[in-house]
């Protein structure tokens, strides 16, 4: 409904009939509040059942319908839903106690890659309406779940609730740092990756799940080629974008400050090779697994790009020590 409402291929008159069944079914249908509950009756429903298995593809569209339901009202009406909003707030400020945060994750994702995707739709102003009441307690939840003890053996299989719920967070920062260009100043949510990046390469190192470290390492190699929008149209450098600046300082201070301390020896890489398909060798095929070379890259680069930006701040600030020196030279041989 969301897609026929804005088709362009479809008339006006139509058009706004839909925009009409949309008011009376937030209105007096009150289907944004049963999108919110259904994730919750499903989960109940599961845990009654005998095989528990949860029917994954209804989860799946009840976020995707909530996300557009959302979006929808956010570009026609300029206004952010309450009912979504306050389920969002209350998910994840309650984690960990509450576990049940992957579906919430998701749909907050796909706003956002759904916001930078459209062409037409101005992105500032909507970005923020989305963003800065989820400022805060995206920080928080970024401390909490990082945070945790990731030896457990809950992280070491791809496919367990803990394990799927840091998957999600994963790429809700990648969205968020995908957003981050949309803004002049960026929000705390967008900035926490770089400023906070140590919990990101602890988990690097750690026994989770080699799925999520690739995934974490493939998101840092993103952070270290981020460009801002001034950056990307005019090749300006990073002293024009101070926050951005600070980030990228914070962040490779951070990475080398780990690789000092011998942490790229702590890192395991995958025992065999990738294939197209799968990981397994060829029977008969003679190749010897090894390193994983997609993530060997990635980490190398964020390693050298790190040094980079830490020679070009190094130069910068003797520049300006300088100019500092030869100012105050100037002033006290004033007569």
């Amino acid at each position: 409904m969301v897609a026929k409402a804005e088709s362009q291929e479809i008339e006006f008159n139509t058009r706004q009939k839909y925009c009409e069944i949309f008011v009376l079914l937030l209105k007096e249908a009150k289907i944004d509040s049963k999108l919110v509950s259904f994730h919750k009756l499903l989960k109940d429903f599961c845990e009654i059942c005998l095989l528990g298995s949860c029917d994954q593809l209804l989860s799946h569209m009840a976020s995707k319908s909530l996300a557009s339901l959302v979006y929808f009202q956010l570009k026609e009406e300029n206004a952010l839903n309450v009912t979504w909003l306050t389920f969002s707030l209350k998910t994840l400020s309650g984690f960990p106690v509450n576990t049940q945060v992957a579906e919430c994750l998701w749909t907050l994702t796909t706003i956002i890659k759904d916001m930078l995707k459209d062409e037409v739709l101005t992105k500032t102003g909507i970005l923020k309406k989305l963003l800065a009441p989820l400022d805060a307690v995206l920080e928080g939840f970024y401390n909490s779940i990082l945070f945790h003890h990731f030896d457990s053996h809950h992280y070491t299989s791809p496919y367990s609730e803990a394990a799927n719920n840091l998957i999600s967070f994963i790429d809700l920062l990648e969205a968020l740092l995908a957003s981050r260009i949309e803004l002049e100043l960026p929000l705390r949510c967008q900035r926490v990756l770089f400023l906070k990046v140590s919990y990101i390469l602890k988990l690097i190192s750690s026994s989770i799940h080699y799925l999520i470290k690739k995934k974490l390492i493939m998101l840092l190699k993103k952070c270290v080629l981020y460009k801002s929008r001034e950056d990307a149209k005019s090749g300006s450098l990073f002293l024009q974008n101070p926050s951005l600046y600070e980030d990228m300082l914070a962040l490779s201070n951070a990475v080398l400050q780990v690789v000092n301390l011998a942490w790229l020896n702590r890192i395991p890489f995958s025992e065999k090779a990738s294939y197209f398909g799968g990981s397994e060798t060829v029977p008969g095929d003679g190749t010897q697994g090894g390193t994983d070379q997609t993530v060997l890259r990635a980490l190398s680069l964020v390693v050298l790009k790190a040094l980079e930006f830490k020679f070009q701040n190094s130069a910068t600030e003797f520049c300006l020590l300088s100019k500092s020196f030869r100012l105050s030279r100037c002033i006290l041989s004033y007569p």
